[in-house]
């Protein structure tokens, strides 16, 4: 059958595929918040649907006084960051991508999180990002261990 050297081979393509489905999957999972932020930035400054007007309560309350200032915290904290996390795991090959992506997600939840103390009220699309936070955040972590077992482990 195999030898002993054909299995080792073997062995290692597949860690490297799995390890690349994982990137892969990271990177599309990144581009997807990306243009979420990006899209719920639009609709926050062309005012459609639920963005219609700003919440006075919320004046005061919140850092921002209208909803341009959330449509710009959105786009560029959200939007080009998780760009450039997509982006830099695309053409590098380290646990940077991992990194970005893990600190990402806590971003993302701790916004989440802060603003529903803020306003003390919990909100529909609040349960969305807090679910979309954990799993970046179980995407990067799992890049980290994988990458730490991998490359410490069996190198």
């Amino acid at each position: 059958m195999f030898t002993d050297k054909q299995n080792t081979l073997n062995q290692s393509g597949k860690k490297r595929r799995e390890k690349m489905l994982l990137k892969i999957g990271l990177n599309a999972y990144n581009v997807c918040l990306s243009l979420g932020a990006f899209y719920l930035g639009i609709l926050m400054i062309a005012g459609k649907g639920a963005f219609d007007t700003y919440p006075p309560e919320w004046i005061g309350i919140l850092p921002f006084h209208s909803w341009m200032g959330f449509a710009l915290f959105g786009m560029i904290i959200f939007g080009f960051g998780n760009g450039i996390a997509s982006i830099y795991g695309l053409r590098k090959k380290d646990k940077k991508n991992y990194t970005m992506t893990f600190t990402m997600g806590i971003l993302f939840c701790f916004a989440t999180v802060i603003s529903t103390i803020l306003i003390d009220e919990w909100l529909l699309p609040t349960g969305v990002f807090l679910l979309l936070s954990i799993i970046q955040i179980a995407l990067g972590l799992l890049g980290l261990v994988i990458y730490f077992f991998t490359n410490r482990v069996f190198t």
